[in-house]
């Protein structure tokens, strides 16, 4: 242990059970309401341990691990100075209900130099760790029931002579960070997990993606994120097309797509994937499906070099007229008719279609000569429709009436009837 390292236990100590302590944090206590936490602790209530950057390099007093700790299901020991396996032996021992380890980001040695117990972890954390291929092999030959494995921010060497399976019961793996540049340094990888499900590679500074043989001899593999990778040509996604068993990709902040509107990104990526059943955690419904193909024709009609799924999809379609664009967007302006009877009022302005009613018939009211906490307003259309404009519609703006050029307004101004005070009665008083 480095000089001026704390242990495991002692860390779990001042952070959880200090008599001090007002507020316990990271806890998760059961079944013990009304105990202090150090009597909560010693009788296995606490399941799950956060320890993280704390300076940790050893674990110390193994027998006050198992007693304070044994009931932990998840532990967070990442960013401290763990090296050795056999703390790593210690931990997996004496926190026989764990089921979450995060040791990642710590120096542990390349090679394991001592024996480990077998161990029930579902998901073990190991980013930033450089752990050679054959000492992953070692560690998680004792981890039978691993399904998840974290490997994000190491380096690997693609020369590594382990061909062996490092694990068959590993379902998905997530890579984020490691530096690849090339895809097949990725199957590298990859490929010695047989059975995997789901692989995460983002923010990584990959230029392609290629189907190769690797990935054919991997059945399962159905789930592939890509976010914030460096790909950058539509030949990619051309090779995703024929990785038939990719069919939930998530692609988003990619260099290809950064022109694109969102509608395009959306349609073209589903018109050239054709097995694609979720993109970007949204699942591709057949109406969708059917749209996206239609866009994908029509989108490269007039363009003179066609992608290979482009005939595909006249097959299938047919040829598609091109779509008229339709411009829907709101009129901003429109002239009409002001008419005011009562005042004499019979003229042709132009209003802007922005502002709201309440602000219309503010505006309207130096024009008009009535108040227009008075005014009564009615909008009478040239095919003979009408609108009687009341306080629910004042927030509401002109453009959402299709207000159209030659349409007229009408103003009445409201009677206001005044009710006339009651003379006070005259008594006469006899004394």
């Amino acid at each position: 242990m480095e000089e001026g390292c704390s242990t495991l236990v002692r860390s779990l100590e001042q952070k959880y059970l200090d008599d001090d302590d007002d507020v316990v944090q990271d806890l998760l206590f059961t079944g013990f309401t009304g105990c202090s936490p150090c009597k909560m602790a010693s009788q296995r209530a606490l399941e799950l341990l956060v320890l993280n950057n704390m300076n940790i390099g050893t674990i110390g007093d193994s027998e006050k691990l198992a007693t304070l700790a044994s009931h932990v299901s998840e532990a967070d020991l990442g960013w401290n100075q763990i090296s050795q396996w056999s703390d790593v032996a210690c931990i997996l021992k004496n926190l026989p209900h764990l089921r979450v380890l995060n040791i990642g980001h710590n120096p542990l040695n390349p090679v394991i130099n001592h024996e480990l117990p077998v161990s029930t972890l579902h998901t073990i954390i190991l980013n930033g760790t450089h752990l050679p291929f054959k000492t992953l092999q070692s560690f998680l030959s004792i981890l039978p029931k691993v399904t998840e494995l974290h490997m994000s921010d190491n380096q690997f060497n693609d020369d590594d002579d382990c061909d062996e399976p490092i694990s068959t019961t590993v379902k998905t793996i997530h890579l984020n960070r490691c530096g690849f540049q090339r895809w097949s340094s990725v199957m590298n990888v990859v490929k010695r997990f047989p059975n995997v499900c789901s692989v995460f590679v983002c923010e990584n500074p990959l230029k392609d993606v290629t189907h190769c043989k690797q990935f054919d001899q991997l059945p399962f593999w159905n789930f592939l994120n890509l976010a914030k990778t460096s790909l950058d040509s539509w030949t990619s996604l051309d090779h995703l097309s024929k990785m038939t068993s990719i069919t939930d990709l998530r692609i988003p902040n990619i260099p290809l797509l950064d022109s694109l509107t969102n509608e395009e990104r959306l349609h073209l990526i589903i018109g050239r994937i054709h097995q694609l059943r979720v993109l970007n955690g949204s699942k591709i419904t057949g109406e969708q499906r059917e749209q996206s193909e239609r866009f994908f024709i029509r989108y490269y009609q007039e363009q003179k070099e066609k992608p290979a799924q482009y005939k595909t999809l006249i097959d299938k379609h047919g040829n598609l007229e091109k779509l008229v664009s339709i411009d829907l967007t709101p009129k901003k302006d429109a002239i009409v008719k002001l008419v005011c009877e009562e005042k004499d009022v019979n003229k042709e302005i132009t209003i802007s279609l922005e502002p709201t009613i309440l602000k219309f018939m503010k505006f309207l009211e130096p024009k008009v000569c009535v108040k227009y906490t008075r005014m009564k307003l009615f909008l009478f259309r040239t095919d003979g429709r009408s609108e009687d404009f009341t306080s629910s519609t004042y927030n509401m703006p002109l453009h959402y009436f299709k207000i159209e050029d030659n349409d007229t307004f009408m103003v009445q101004e409201k009677i206001v009837v005044t009710k006339r005070r009651r003379p006070p009665s005259s008594t006469s008083s006899s004394s």
